[in-house]
């Protein structure tokens, strides 16, 4: 296989990670954010989000809506609408020719008490350069707001707190079982460009369907998040994995 650059933006990894048949299927549509992506994108989905391609803690997002009539434009407390694409176009404009983004198919997340969620998978090398998934954390958006960073002013829970609405008993440890393993084999995935890396952060939202999709993955993740559990387990073991000589 062709020699990849040891750093990539989204699109780089978004493209890397499309070439292997046991995750691309979790990965959504991701391209280049030009005005010819995003169109043809918004008549294939009811939404995108748009992201800097390096960069994060949820910094910078914006996401587009079609409406009956036009489209919204959201981005922090901001939301403004458009009928055209020529005029949602010319105010993306200034903003994507500061920067490289990438327009994002929008996945329409799972809610907890009306508020979406998603996933962070925590998965390192262990003493034998082995991938194993140390923590699992969810990160529940605040009301109205297009991110769930934790940075951004989402709240982090235990993955099983937030699946209890949707899953019972044993169907539910065996969800959270599977989402540990995707992250780990999307991790195993990655890491054939990242090789000296310890550590991936995989970001999954899960759709209304039960559909995990692969958002993003971290090549330097923030291990403080899971720090905010009152359950210090998770943390510990993280810890102690970071610590380890390899």
């Amino acid at each position: 296989m062709k020699k990849v650059k040891y750093r990539m933006g989204k699109l780089g990894k978004y493209n890397f990670m499309k070439k292997f048949s046991q995750i691309n299927t979790f990965l959504p549509d991701t391209r280049l954010a030009t005005k010819s992506n995003i169109k043809a994108m918004l008549e294939l989905y009811d939404s995108l989000y748009v992201k800097p391609d390096e960069g994060t803690g949820g910094h910078g997002i914006l996401k587009i809506t079609k409406l009956q009539n036009g489209y919204s434009l959201k981005g922090g407390k901001s939301t403004r609408t458009f009928h055209s694409i020529d005029a949602l176009y010319g105010s993306l404009r200034t903003v994507l020719s500061k920067h490289k983004f990438v327009a994002q198919r929008g996945i329409d997340l799972l809610k907890h008490n009306k508020r979406a969620f998603d996933i962070r998978v925590m998965v390192q090398k262990n003493r034998n350069k082995q991938l194993v998934p140390t923590g699992i954390i969810g990160r529940l958006g605040k009301a109205n707001k297009i991110v769930t960073n934790y940075h951004s002013g989402g709240t982090p829970l235990p993955l099983d707190t937030l699946l209890k609405s949707h899953l019972q008993g044993e169907a539910r440890k065996e969800y959270i079982r599977r989402m540990k393993e995707l992250g780990k084999k999307a991790s195993s995935v990655l890491r054939k460009s990242y090789k000296s890396k310890p550590a991936f952060g995989v970001d999954i939202a899960i759709d209304s369907n039960m559909k995990p999709w692969i958002l993003e993955i971290n090549t330097g993740p923030d291990m403080s998040i899971f720090n905010t559990l009152k359950d210090k387990t998770m943390y510990r073991r993280i810890l102690r994995y970071a610590k380890l000589k390899r």
